[in-house]
């Protein structure tokens, strides 16, 4: 995946958050909230052309975060899906730090094909395993 919406290094206000960012576990803690409302969800991390995301459902998903912001990743929001009904609906909302970036909310949205192909491989790790066909 990578991040053809997000402008390269070319102004401070284009590539970097509109407010100091909140700390990784606050990150955590709205990934979490977040993703009692759908069926998977993750924080969006992006590092130069390529995206990683920090499932709520890894086993140690802070660790994770922290360990891809070391590595010069930037958490620019969440993504999930919900599963029900016959139907599967992305859902992304960028962190408060990012809302006012078009190129920030737009890059979200050109990771719902890439995150629902994940989806279907973090299926079989879910309580309710929600398969679809």
């Amino acid at each position: 995946m990578t991040n053809e919406g997000l402008p390269e290094e070319a102004t401070p206000a284009s590539r970097w958050p509109a407010r100091a960012p909140r700390s990784t576990p606050e990150l955590i803690v709205e990934l979490q909230v977040r993703a009692t409302a759908l069926t998977l969800a993750a924080i969006a991390v992006v590092r130069h052309d390529v995206t990683q995301f920090v499932f709520a459902i890894d086993d140690d998903p802070l660790r994770k975060l922290n360990a891809l912001i070391a590595a010069g990743g930037h958490p620019i929001g969440l993504v999930g899906a919900r599963i029900g009904g016959g139907t599967v609906e992305y859902h992304s909302h960028p962190f408060v730090e990012y809302r006012d970036n078009p190129d920030a909310v737009a890059y979200l949205q050109t990771l719902r094909v890439p995150f629902l192909t994940l989806l279907r491989t973090h299926v079989d790790r879910m309580p309710d395993n929600p398969r679809w066909n």
